[in-house]
């Protein structure tokens, strides 16, 4: 586990899960203010932290096991209001009896009452506004510092350049999140997989011009008849490492899919 911090935000980086530490977490913590609650297969470390930091309010930004692990938990500590998408306990629910191996990429956190999101978020020094943002998952949320031109995008950005998707993601839905995204003011990015990005809104509209073009030249393969796997060997002919170390949950044709799908 290590702490950083950028201006008045404390930010935890740690792996999801002790068995694999290549795949890294960023929490943000600033004015009783927590975003994402952390996987439950890091309870042993992130328990003590969370206790220390004085956590009034806490932002779940998608149902996934690695953000709403300890979403749960959180939701019993004395005064600490959770907030999330309206759908979100619902597809905890759909999901509450997946193994722990499909958890690590696909799952959810354990059930828990969240308080659906208010139009804003304040705290004593801050406003944070919820934005739907679906792509990543149906119930994905960013959320807006606007005074400090602030975006933290949970699991929107992650790469510019993504070669892999998980199964239920929808390129269609994150190119609209995407331009949405654009017609907002701010700069610096906070994802909580690659953690601060201060060009951020530079690399989110690259990222929206590469969906694009991506979907454009799959679907136009598609119509002329190739198949998913045709089309993989022209578009992504190099295996992908995520692809290889999450045994498929992430895989190029599932980004192929959705592609032409929707």
């Amino acid at each position: 586990m290590e702490y950083m911090h950028y201006n008045d935000i404390t930010i935890i980086k740690l792996p999801v899960h002790p068995f694999f530490r290549h795949l890294k977490i960023h929490l943000y913590y600033m004015d009783g203010f927590l975003i994402d609650a952390g996987p439950s297969a890091q309870k042993r470390q992130l328990k003590p932290v969370i206790r220390s930091l004085d956590v009034n309010q806490t932002a779940i930004t998608h149902h996934h096991e690695d953000h709403a692990g300890l979403a749960s938990w959180m939701g019993k500590q004395d005064r600490v209001k959770v907030f999330c998408d309206q759908r979100m306990p619902g597809i905890i629910k759909e999901k509450e009896n997946m193994s722990w191996f499909s958890k690590l990429f696909v799952g959810a956190g354990r059930p828990f009452h969240g308080e659906p999101f208010p139009r804003v978020i304040k705290t004593s020094a801050y406003e944070f506004h919820p934005i739907s943002t679906p792509g990543h998952t149906r119930d994905h949320v960013c959320l807006l510092e606007p005074n400090k031109g602030w975006l933290f995008t949970g699991d929107l950005y992650v790469t510019p350049y993504p070669k892999v998707f998980l199964k239920d993601e929808s390129i269609s839905d994150y190119i609209e999140s995407l331009e949405y995204l654009q017609s907002l003011d701010y700069d610096t990015v906070f994802c909580a997989h690659e953690g601060v990005i201060e060009n951020g809104k530079e690399k989110m509209a690259k990222k929206l011009a590469y969906l694009k073009r991506i979907r454009s030249e799959v679907v136009q393969l598609h119509k002329l008849g190739y198949s998913d796997q045709g089309i993989r060997s022209k578009i992504f002919p190099k295996r992908v490492k995520l692809e290889l170390i999450s045994f498929g949950f992430f895989s190029r044709l599932h980004l192929i899919r959705s592609c032409y799908k929707n």
